[in-house]
Protein backbone atom coordinates (compact mmCIF):
# COMPACT_ATOMS: atom_id res chain seq x y z
CA UNK A 1 0.00 0.00 0.00
CA UNK A 2 1.25 3.20 -1.20
CA UNK A 3 1.64 6.15 1.28
CA UNK A 4 -1.47 8.86 0.26
CA UNK A 5 -0.20 12.26 -0.76
CA UNK A 6 0.53 15.08 2.44
CA UNK A 7 -1.54 17.92 0.55
CA UNK A 8 -4.25 15.15 0.46
CA UNK A 9 -3.93 14.53 4.19
CA UNK A 10 -4.34 18.27 5.00
CA UNK A 11 -7.23 19.24 2.88
CA UNK A 12 -8.88 15.96 4.53
CA UNK A 13 -8.22 17.42 8.06
CA UNK A 14 -9.74 20.74 7.07
CA UNK A 15 -12.57 19.35 5.64
CA UNK A 16 -13.20 17.15 8.82
CA UNK A 17 -12.67 20.43 10.93
CA UNK A 18 -14.80 22.81 8.67
CA UNK A 19 -17.98 19.44 9.11
CA UNK A 20 -17.08 18.78 12.31
CA UNK A 21 -17.56 22.76 13.75
CA UNK A 22 -20.48 22.74 11.33
CA UNK A 23 -22.55 19.87 12.94
CA UNK A 24 -21.65 21.53 16.33
CA UNK A 25 -23.01 24.79 15.49
CA UNK A 26 -26.07 22.99 14.04
CA UNK A 27 -26.96 20.89 16.99
CA UNK A 28 -26.43 24.23 19.16
CA UNK A 29 -28.69 26.59 17.24
CA UNK A 30 -31.07 23.83 17.04
CA UNK A 31 -31.04 23.22 20.88
CA UNK A 32 -31.22 27.78 21.32
CA UNK A 33 -33.29 27.86 18.42
CA UNK A 34 -36.05 25.42 20.11
CA UNK A 35 -35.80 26.95 24.06
CA UNK A 36 -36.36 30.51 22.01
CA UNK A 37 -38.68 30.62 19.30
CA UNK A 38 -41.79 29.05 19.05
CA UNK A 39 -41.81 28.53 15.53
CA UNK A 40 -38.27 26.87 14.72
CA UNK A 41 -37.59 24.21 12.67
CA UNK A 42 -34.89 22.16 13.80
CA UNK A 43 -31.57 20.85 12.33
CA UNK A 44 -32.66 16.98 10.82
CA UNK A 45 -29.78 15.53 8.91
CA UNK A 46 -32.29 13.35 7.18
CA UNK A 47 -34.01 17.01 5.84
CA UNK A 48 -34.73 17.41 2.49
CA UNK A 49 -31.78 18.75 1.26
CA UNK A 50 -30.44 15.10 2.39
CA UNK A 51 -30.81 13.45 -0.92
CA UNK A 52 -29.17 16.24 -3.05
CA UNK A 53 -26.15 16.01 -0.71
CA UNK A 54 -26.16 12.00 -0.54
CA UNK A 55 -26.35 12.11 -4.52
CA UNK A 56 -23.65 14.86 -4.75
CA UNK A 57 -21.36 12.72 -1.84
CA UNK A 58 -21.70 9.36 -4.09
CA UNK A 59 -20.74 10.71 -7.38
CA UNK A 60 -17.73 12.33 -5.32
CA UNK A 61 -16.94 9.47 -3.87
CA UNK A 62 -17.49 7.05 -7.01
CA UNK A 63 -15.01 9.25 -9.01
CA UNK A 64 -12.41 9.82 -6.43
CA UNK A 65 -12.38 6.40 -5.60
CA UNK A 66 -12.04 4.67 -8.81
CA UNK A 67 -9.56 7.14 -10.18
CA UNK A 68 -7.32 6.33 -6.92
CA UNK A 69 -8.35 2.32 -7.60
CA UNK A 70 -9.14 2.41 -3.73
CA UNK A 71 -12.44 1.60 -4.01
CA UNK A 72 -14.41 -0.64 -1.58
CA UNK A 73 -18.34 -1.24 -0.81
CA UNK A 74 -16.79 -1.12 3.07
CA UNK A 75 -15.39 2.47 2.89
CA UNK A 76 -17.95 3.47 1.20
CA UNK A 77 -20.73 3.74 3.29
CA UNK A 78 -18.86 6.26 6.04
CA UNK A 79 -17.34 7.96 2.92
CA UNK A 80 -20.88 8.83 1.73
CA UNK A 81 -23.06 9.12 4.90
CA UNK A 82 -20.76 11.40 6.61
CA UNK A 83 -20.08 14.07 4.06
CA UNK A 84 -23.84 13.85 3.07
CA UNK A 85 -24.70 15.04 7.25
CA UNK A 86 -21.82 17.16 7.24
CA UNK A 87 -23.52 18.83 4.01
CA UNK A 88 -26.66 19.20 6.05
CA UNK A 89 -25.60 20.60 9.14
CA UNK A 90 -23.44 23.15 7.07
CA UNK A 91 -26.23 24.22 5.01
CA UNK A 92 -28.35 24.29 8.11
CA UNK A 93 -26.05 26.96 9.95
CA UNK A 94 -25.26 28.74 6.57
CA UNK A 95 -29.39 29.34 6.03
CA UNK A 96 -29.61 30.57 9.52
CA UNK A 97 -26.98 33.26 8.99
CA UNK A 98 -28.10 33.92 5.35
CA UNK A 99 -31.09 32.89 3.93
CA UNK A 100 -30.60 33.24 0.46
CA UNK A 101 -27.83 29.76 1.05
CA UNK A 102 -27.46 28.42 -2.39
CA UNK A 103 -28.34 24.84 -2.36
CA UNK A 104 -25.67 23.38 -4.60
CA UNK A 105 -23.17 25.16 -2.20
CA UNK A 106 -23.89 21.93 0.19
CA UNK A 107 -24.02 19.38 -2.69
CA UNK A 108 -20.14 21.10 -3.60
CA UNK A 109 -19.04 20.65 0.18
CA UNK A 110 -20.81 16.56 -0.04
CA UNK A 111 -18.73 16.18 -3.11
CA UNK A 112 -15.36 17.42 -1.94
CA UNK A 113 -15.77 15.78 0.97
CA UNK A 114 -16.51 12.50 -0.12
CA UNK A 115 -14.44 12.73 -2.91
CA UNK A 116 -10.88 13.95 -0.51
CA UNK A 117 -11.89 10.33 1.25
CA UNK A 118 -12.42 8.50 -1.92
CA UNK A 119 -8.89 9.32 -2.65
CA UNK A 120 -8.05 8.00 0.57
CA UNK A 121 -6.66 4.29 0.91
CA UNK A 122 -9.23 3.45 4.35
Amino acid sequence: MTSPNPLLIVLMLLWTVVAGVALIASIALSAQGKRREAEFVAWNPFGTDYLIAAAAAIAGYAVAAVAADHFSAASAGFSVLWPAMAATALSYVAARRRPSWPLWASAVFAALGAGLYGFLPM
